[in-house]
């Protein structure tokens, strides 16, 4: 081992003793070009609720959400959706991954209300989360989806995948929201010639084109 590579390991093991901050590129040699992104436990995060808190959300969710989705329903809907914790960071590294290469930020994850149809072919439809991630355009977050914006190299928008696919979006924008929204609720788009995609086996994407949005969660119906 010669003087440089020696130098080289001291420095490290110094940095690592004593730096406070590190940046990722930092954290592990070519990182980026791996695939592989480290974080670190910087404490409590400005997020995080505290009891109080929480429990004057809950009541508030109580009062005003329980029955009237129940009339409309005929039953309760779910209240939890849980998500597996190692597939979600499988989930954020790769989309985090294909952002970087189109070099795009991601600077938030939206969690978007949705319902499944036929619950454990209950013919009952119980509430559940898609999330996308989003990035910051002109001051909004915007949501993307990260598959289709590496694949075509520019950033594609939720919105604009989902006009493809039939369905109008309003929700990006107050504008959007105040100027689509319908009162039968009917956001389908007329008829769109579907365009010849390139289907991915590997990824499990053979018979739908492929989109960076996530679930697989389980929604979780009152307990009987």
């Amino acid at each position: 081992m010669n003087k440089k590579n020696i130098l080289q390991k001291i420095i490290g093991i110094f940095r690592r003793i004593f730096c406070k901050e590190c940046t990722y590129e930092e954290c592990l040699e070519k990182a980026n070009e791996k695939g592989i992104f480290c974080y670190k436990d910087e404490g409590r995060t400005k997020e995080m609720l505290s009891y109080s808190e929480i429990i004057e959300m809950l009541k508030s969710y109580d009062t005003t959400r329980i029955e009237p989705i129940e009339k409309a329903l005929g039953y309760e809907d779910s209240r939890i959706n849980t998500f597996d914790f190692i597939q979600f960071k499988k989930y954020l590294g790769h989309i985090e991954n294909l952002s970087r290469k189109v070099k795009i930020e991601i600077t938030g994850i939206s969690f978007i209300a949705t319902a499944k149809p036929n619950h454990k072919e209950e013919e009952k439809g119980y509430g559940s989360l898609i999330y996308m991630p989003s990035t910051t355009v002109k001051g909004k977050q915007i949501l993307f989806d990260p598959v289709q914006s590496a694949k075509q190299g520019k950033l594609i928008t939720f919105k604009e995948m989902l006009v493809k696919h039939g369905y109008n979006w309003i929700y990006d924008s107050e504008g959007d929201y105040k100027e689509g929204k319908r009162k039968d609720y009917n956001y389908s788009l007329p008829s769109i010639k579907k365009e010849t995609v390139a289907f991915s086996l590997r990824n499990g994407d053979d018979m739908e084109e492929a989109s960076g949005a996530g679930d697989r969660g389980l929604p979780q119906p009152p307990y009987k």
